[in-house]
């Protein structure tokens, strides 16, 4: 029966005999903890699984590299090119594309060069990177041209590759022409100045990427499909445009079977959208993808930002792309095809595009070790074997959560799904906590679905929800739970300064934006604070300068939440000083000292703050000793991120056994 809600979403497709049973694709995304010294790990074999089982028509495993010798940037792919380490590991392999296939799901892995952007450091032996020109890098690592031999002797890497991925299992591969690797260096005219047969027109720029198809199809058959990935347009100076995209796509289609549209390139992911952030539009490269499609006679897949099944209708409706791929989206719900085809949409945890790929700091010295790879709205995410492997409970427990934010609600709804019995009280007349401020800030349309979606699911489990109910020690005596769960929330910090009476709580200027007119002053630059003084800035039109007492702006931030919101700031015409210290809030504007301890005034029509949040502790220390089972989640035990915030509900549920 077809699905009513989303119907072309889910109308089957048919290339050369391989079926997709949707038009919903996993694509590549990271490989941690997928795979460990070439091998696809137990852990990682349960992820990709996962995924598979969620309702995908095809999961492309992630960067795989073609030899150790130039083309790998990293460690952690798995090794499909060397005969010796492919025949040790072939069982493991083929367990992980047997576990793809098994729920009706293509099985496909990305194969990538990444050429010139190489470092010796990555490279067998320390040679130089090779890509189409020579040239010295800005790093001045010196970048070889590579001969005709060395494009040869690539492609047939390429295609020897293709022929034990097609030998393990799997139906396809995908070929990386995008993100600035060794593809698309050839095509873009920001990296490839050749004069020969392989320069200038595109028609010779694109000689050697039909080389390498060529070869693969050759080693593999026809019927082994081959996707490629091309970024639309590489939204940097000098870079290929969507013109030239669409020159190129137009030379290749004959040689794969489906173009997969993309943008930018990796080491500016932020700024060209190869990884879009949550200030852009979902589906962000749809425009690229559509006109590729217009110019082609082969099946064409977008991706970039997609997070909701309406979203991947309206784009297969249009005509603008046959597929949709989805990245982080994977980890944030695995589940999001099957609930969508269920009628449980509303119960999609949405991808927050917060940037859960940040990578590691090799240098504690540079920056702080950060978090290891998990997912904002999702914690068995990266998880998932360790967490399978919990204890059971030994019996159904009563269970009383105080507090429905986040914290509260995704505790309430794992010890459901666990079979407790569970009862959630809040103090209010809604569900959310803090969060009701997404109601009315745009930017935070995901996080807003995000807390609804827990709404939806805590219906869902059954929860028993107690609206406008004060938990007291005498109610938790009542009702004698065998466990509580305690996140009662923060409150905002008022930070002891003169006048502060005569300033309002950033999120509290949400219940009266039209009135934020004219000079706007915020103190606190931290993430909050640049994050909503960006949006009053642009929905009220007013100017909003920022005083921050650190250093600089949004520290609190990962890189690519900087590198996303700093630039928009600056272009909307936000200003900041930093290292002062506040010493005055008049009903004019503020009186501080600078950075050079030199003290100044600045006027404003308003002033808000936004300087952190502390834990309600009074109403924890009320309620504590009145059960022996007692656990304090999320801004209760200290501010949290929404991120913290989930993990640690989730965990407490998961300890009631």
């Amino acid at each position: 029966m077809a699905c009513k809600a989303y119907p072309n979403m889910f109308t089957p497709y048919t290339i050369k005999g391989l079926k997709f049973k949707n038009r919903v694709f996993a694509s590549p995304v990271t490989t941690n903890r997928i795979a460990e010294r070439g091998y696809p790990s137990p852990e990682g074999i349960d992820a990709i699984e996962t995924r598979a089982r969620g309702g995908f028509a095809e999961l492309t495993l992630t960067e795989s590299f073609i030899d150790f010798e130039h083309s790998a940037r990293h460690e952690h792919g798995l090794n499909v090119f060397s005969k010796e380490m492919t025949t040790y590991h072939m069982e493991s392999i083929m367990t992980l594309t047997e576990s793809i296939k098994a729920h009706g799901c293509v099985a496909s892995i990305q194969l990538n060069h990444v050429g010139g952007v190489n470092h010796p450091d990555q490279i067998r032996g320390h040679k130089n990177p090779i890509g189409p020109s020579a040239f010295i890098r800005e790093d001045g690592i010196m970048v070889e041209e590579m001969t005709v031999e060395m494009m040869g002797h690539v492609a047939e890497n390429y295609a020897q590759a293709s022929l034990n991925c097609k030998a393990f299992g799997f139906d396809m591969v995908m070929l990386h022409g995008g993100h600035g690797w060794l593809l698309s260096q050839f095509i873009s005219p920001r990296t490839n100045f050749r004069t020969d047969e392989y320069g200038g027109s595109m028609e010779n720029r694109a000689r050697f990427p039909i080389m390498v198809c060529k070869k693969i199809r050759e080693l593999c058959g026809d019927d082994f499909l081959i996707e490629y990935r091309v970024s639309g347009a590489e939204r940097i100076e000098g870079g290929m445009t969507l013109e030239d995209c669409i020159e190129f796509c137009k030379l290749i289609q004959d040689y794969v079977d489906i173009l997969h549209v993309t943008s930018g390139i990796y080491h500016s992911h932020v700024e060209t959208k190869a990884f879009s952030s949550m200030f852009d539009a979902h589906g962000c490269n749809l425009d690229l993808a559509a006109a590729v499609k217009a110019a082609v006679h082969i099946p064409v897949v977008a991706v970039g930002g997609f997070n909701d099944p309406q979203q991947i209708e309206d784009a297969i409706t249009s005509g603008k792309c046959d597929f949709v791929a989805l990245g982080r989206q994977q980890f944030a719900d695995p589940e999001f095809v099957n609930k969508a085809l269920t009628g449980h949409s509303d119960q999609i945890a949405p991808c927050l595009r917060c940037s859960c790929f940040n990578p590691l700091a090799p240098d504690p010295q540079k920056r702080p070790i950060p978090e290891l790879w998990h997912c904002t709205v999702n914690p068995w995410a990266s998880r998932e074997l360790r967490l399978r492997n919990a204890p059971k409970p030994k019996g159904s427990r009563k269970v009383l959560v105080i507090g429905g934010g986040v914290s509260g609600m995704y505790a309430a709804i794992t010890a459901a799904e666990r079979g407790h019995d569970v009862t959630l009280c809040e103090k209010e007349d809604r569900l959310g906590g803090i969060l009701w401020f997404t109601d009315m800030d745009t930017h935070k349309e995901s996080l807003q679905r995000y807390y609804k979606s827990l709404i939806a699911r805590c219906n869902y489990n059954n929860v028993k929800i107690e609206l406008n109910t004060t938990v007291t020690p005498e109610l938790i005596e009542r009702r004698k739970p065998d466990a509580v769960i305690c996140a009662v929330g923060s409150h905002p910090y008022v930070p002891p300064i003169k006048g502060i009476e005569k300033a309002r709580h950033a999120v509290e200027v949400y219940k009266s934006l039209s009135g934020l007119k004219g000079e706007v002053i915020l103190i606190g630059g931290g993430s909050i604070g640049c994050e909503s003084g960006y949006f009053f800035a642009g929905t009220c039109g007013c100017h909003v300068h920022i005083l921050e007492m650190r250093d600089d702006i949004c520290k609190d931030s990962n890189d690519s939440q900087r590198r996303a919101l700093i630039p928009r700031m600056k272009k909307i015409g936000m200003t900041w000083d930093c290292c002062v210290s506040i010493l005055e809030i008049t009903g004019q504007g503020v009186r501080f000292r600078d950075k050079e301890g030199k003290e100044r005034y600045l006027q404003a029509d308003h002033v808000i703050y936004a300087t952190g949040n502390r834990a309600n502790d009074h109403i924890v220390e009320e309620l504590e000793k009145s059960a022996v089972w007692f656990v304090v989640t999320g801004d209760a035990k200290r501010a949290r991120t929404v991120k913290q915030a989930t993990y640690e509900g989730f965990c407490a549920a998961m300890d009631i056994l």
